[in-house]
């Protein structure tokens, strides 16, 4: 009876919203899903943010289980035409509700959920999302907001059918002050979460541009091959680059702002950065990016 019901209500679901997921392979055991580099919106149905999974002997490892309920159902599908196997685990990078909202798909099909521990701070079932707001009732159908099983402080590392799975928080306050990397060493794959964006501009609200800089110096001294960031195509060794350029030109210009008196009324009418008006959601995000870090490095040393 309860196969039945689940059939029924998966059913339902995926009549509401299709999200035409097609896994990229980006080696011989890890694929992804590649989000639009744009807001939320009915449209695509919460889907601009990247999400993966990592095959397995004796199951896969989701990381992020992406904007609804219906988007992880259709994930699946996708993963068990590579192989039958189970989910096993599921990584939630951070606390931001486009990367977790697919998380209780999951946990009806038995995985173990980790995540940081802002998530256990900040998530609590039945609140509210934007994501809710952003794509509608009719999408969002299914989707409930869950405990994790783990939350991984720090560090943590686990084997799961011979591959080699780090989790770890690499600096107090990046993008959030919560963000996840997890890193296959053998492989050298490195999945960055919201620490890592391209073909767009990122959003510093609840985070750290000193903090990000430092995250991002880290993640390069580890010379993976394969870096999969929370947003945008580049996959390669170098996928850091444009968001760091972005970051470091910001900081730079702020610093030489504030040492010629710059108020922080007058900020956004020095730091524009014309070179990054192409990016998508430079429109949307840049000037309260600004602001952000006026506030912050207000108050920097440099010797720090």
């Amino acid at each position: 009876m309860k196969t039945i019901v689940s059939l029924f209500l998966l059913s339902c679901v995926l009549q509401a919203f299709e999200y035409n997921l097609v896994p990229q392979k980006l080696t011989n055991d890890v694929y992804c899903f590649f989000g639009k580099p744009e807001n939320i919106s009915k449209e695509n149905g919460g889907n601009m943010v990247n999400t993966c999974f990592v095959k397995t002997k004796e199951g896969f490892v989701v990381i992020d289980s992406g904007p609804t309920y219906n988007y992880a159902a259709q994930a699946f599908i996708q993963m068990q035409k590579i192989a039958p196997l189970p989910v096993k685990y599921v990584i939630n990078t951070h606390d931001h509700d486009d990367h977790w909202l697919g998380n209780s798909f999951y946990k009806e099909k038995g995985a173990l959920l980790m995540g940081p521990e802002t998530y256990e701070q900040n998530i609590v079932p039945g609140m509210s999302t934007r994501m809710e707001k952003g794509v509608g009732k009719e999408t969002f159908t299914g989707t409930k907001v869950v405990k994790l099983n783990k939350v991984v402080q720090k560090k943590y590392s686990f084997t799961l059918g011979g591959t080699f799975f780090t989790i770890q928080q690499l600096v107090k306050q990046a993008h959030t002050k919560g963000d996840l990397i997890i890193y296959l060493p053998q492989e050298k794959v490195l999945f960055a979460g919201d620490l890592v964006f391209n073909d767009r501009v990122s959003s510093l609200r609840d985070g750290s541009i000193i903090g990000s800089l430092k995250a991002l110096e880290l993640i390069d001294r580890l010379h993976p091959k394969v870096i999969v960031g929370g947003h945008g195509y580049r996959t390669d060794g170098n996928a850091t680059q444009v968001f760091k350029s972005y970051l470091v030109t910001m900081k730079e210009q702020i610093l030489e702002a504030i040492s010629n008196d710059v108020s922080i009324d007058e900020i956004n009418k020095k730091v524009i950065m014309p070179e990054y008006k192409e990016m998508k959601l430079y429109d949307v995000l840049h000037r309260r990016n600004v602001f952000d870090a006026y506030r912050e490095l207000e108050l920097y040393d440099d010797e720090e």
